[in-house]
């Protein structure tokens, strides 16, 4: 989590809203404030869940705000921050425009004090376009015709504030962090942003972030010029490691001080010393091999959809805790950062994924749908590279990677972020097997197998076989990677029971995930599972769902089924083993 002393303005709460189905609103300048009558409508949350008629609908909606701005932000620098906003969208305020951003699941920011009214009522407009197309990230073609397996929400889905601070300020902070013996190895990039062109202090400290007693201590002068670049590097006695049992967090404090002693700026972010690499087959946190175990995700919940309340990510933790799972990855688009926060205080370890869910042929073959990719990757990248949560990136998932354009596109995307990121290990999620043209590309495969649910129907035993003989065929292929069951999972309707077990009955998930478990890992080139899926999340309409995805072994208002009492006794008797080992 992200803190500062700069002065915050919350904008959650009642917007007012209009629909655009004609797509007039720019021509008719709703931008200067929109026309009445206007409905209410609550942000941060997705539209569709907040009135009937809006539940299936996409296209462009307006939203406003007002707020007050204090006179004393005439001398601040001020931005206004969206945390997440789906699809696209365009900004202004107080009539002026701000710019646009393309792209669900990362925050972008625009700065805003030259057009403010201080000591006034200033007005912000958002318009927000959830139109989906081949074109975007993640494609498809319609609300009910998507390139992906769930609900495609739209509005204002994350948080949105305002923020000021003085116009000396700290722009960027990245950390890199490592236990090295007894000693702890701290790294820090830190760019200022001097307006003010004066002189001025900039102290680090490093706090113990429990207690938030300071355990280390350095600053550096900076001058006159515009923009300067800090690094510091530093060895931390007595440090401790953060890990999956321990999750141990420290704050990197910056305070700016001008040459008369204010304080111009303070800025404070969360990391771990951990380590992570691939060696030998096996993935090491801090020098140890580790197996995942988890889910892969998706924040959905009813009426809020894409913006999942705080209490329920909370409950979502000791849900997993529960069941002695200890990672996740983030299907199938980034995060929010409390989310992830949660991730990060309570040791889960987790596969970061971007949007790119969904591609196809065509994708691999288009250069500007790769440079728009990279934006947002570079952007996801830049909300959550402090993080010890997360320990890989995942570039895509499911894609149509069996031609040979697409081992391109991934080997440009793969060093793409490498030279943004050389510190975390990066894969994608394949469904094309043998087919592959791409898998040489990652450090570690992660494969999704579905073989006694979308296949072999009714027969599990000749599902495993079936997936066992492939995952080896790709060891042998490539048997210097570790290769993850990034998904595997069966659908039950909740309540639905049958003796024998029948495909979606209660028994069936529960007996095919059991199955899966007790073969899959007994490999030793397999370093985690991760069952599909956490919850029940809602799909596009389709004559193959049920409104939902029922594939959660909890439900949809985060209830068990019978497969989370097998899930805890498997992954708790999987662990076990491995540390007998």
């Amino acid at each position: 989590m992200k803190l500062t002393h700069r002065s915050r303005m919350d904008l959650s709460g009642l917007w007012i809203a209009s629909e655009d189905r004609a797509g007039k609103g720019e021509e008719e300048e709703w931008y200067k404030g929109l026309p009445h009558p206007a409905r209410r409508l609550y942000v941060p949350s997705p539209w569709n869940g907040q009135a009937p008629e809006l539940e299936g609908y996409m296209g462009i909606m307006w939203y406003e705000k007002s707020f007050h701005v204090p006179s004393d932000w005439k001398q601040k620098v001020a931005w206004i921050w969206f945390e997440g906003v789906n699809y696209k969208c365009k900004v202004w305020i107080n009539g002026s425009y701000l710019g646009a951003h393309e792209g669900g699941f990362t925050s972008f920011k625009f700065r805003i004090d030259k057009w403010l009214r201080f000591g006034d009522v200033n007005k912000v407009v958002v318009k927000v376009d959830n139109t989906l197309t081949p074109e975007c990230i993640p494609p498809g073609e319609g609300m009910n015709r998507t390139y992906f397996d769930f609900f495609h929400y739209g509005g204002i889905i994350r948080p949105v504030y305002l923020e000021a601070t003085s116009r000396t300020f700290i722009n960027d902070l990245t950390i890199y962090a490592e236990p090295e013996g007894n000693m702890g190895f701290f790294k820090a990039l830190i760019e200022v942003v001097n307006e003010l062109r004066k002189p001025f202090k900039l102290v680090l400290e490093v706090l113990d972030y429990d207690t938030r007693d300071v355990i280390h201590r350095v600053e550096a002068k900076g001058d006159r010029r515009s923009r300067q670049d800090f690094m510091f590097e530093e060895e931390i006695k007595g440090i401790e490691v953060w890990d999956i049992d321990h999750p141990k967090l420290y704050l990197a404090k910056l305070s700016l001080i001008s040459e008369e002693g204010d304080v111009l700026d303070v800025y404070e972010d969360h990391f771990g010393f951990r380590r992570v690499e691939i060696k030998n087959g096996k993935i090491l946190l801090n020098g140890k091999p580790i197996f995942l175990l988890g889910f892969g995700r998706h924040e959905d919940f009813p009426i809020t959809g894409k913006t999942m309340p705080g209490a329920v990510l909370v409950r979502d933790f000791n849900l997993m805790k529960g069941v002695r799972a200890n990672s996740f990855r983030t299907s199938h688009y980034p995060y929010s950062r409390l989310h992830l926060d949660l991730a990060d205080l309570n040791g889960f370890l987790v596969i970061l994924e971007t949007p790119a869910v969904g591609l196809k042929h065509r994708h691999f073959k288009d250069k500007r749908y790769l440079e728009k990719l990279k934006v947002m990757v570079r952007e996801m990248i830049a909300e959550h590279k402090n993080r010890p949560s997360v320990i890989a990136y995942s570039m895509a998932n499911e894609p149509e990677s069996d031609i040979d354009e697409a081992h391109e596109f991934f080997k440009e995307l793969y060093n793409f972020i490498k030279e943004i990121d050389p510190t975390r290990p990066i894969t994608f999620v394949s469904n094309r097997h043998l087919m592959d043209k791409a898998l040489d590309v990652v450090d570690f495969i992660c494969l999704n197998v579905y073989f006694g649910w979308y296949s072999h129907h009714g027969d599990i035993e000749a599902g495993v076989k079936e997936a066992l003989g492939i995952i080896q065929r790709i060891h042998e292929k490539y048997p210097s990677k570790p290769i993850m069951i990034s998904e595997v999972g069966a659908g039950a309707v909740p309540g639905y029971h049958h003796d024998p077990p029948v495909m979606w009955s209660e028994e069936y998930q529960a007996e095919m995930l059991s199955r899966y478990l007790e073969e899959l890992s007994k490999k030793e080139y397999v370093v985690g599972i991760h069952i599909w899926n956490f919850a029940d999340f809602r799909t596009p309409q389709s004559h193959y769902r049920v409104i939902l995805n029922h594939k959660g072994i909890f439900t949809w208002i985060r209830q068990p089924k019978l497969a989370a009492r097998v899930i805890k006794e498997k992954f708790s008797s999987i662990m076990e083993k491995r540390r007998s080992k």
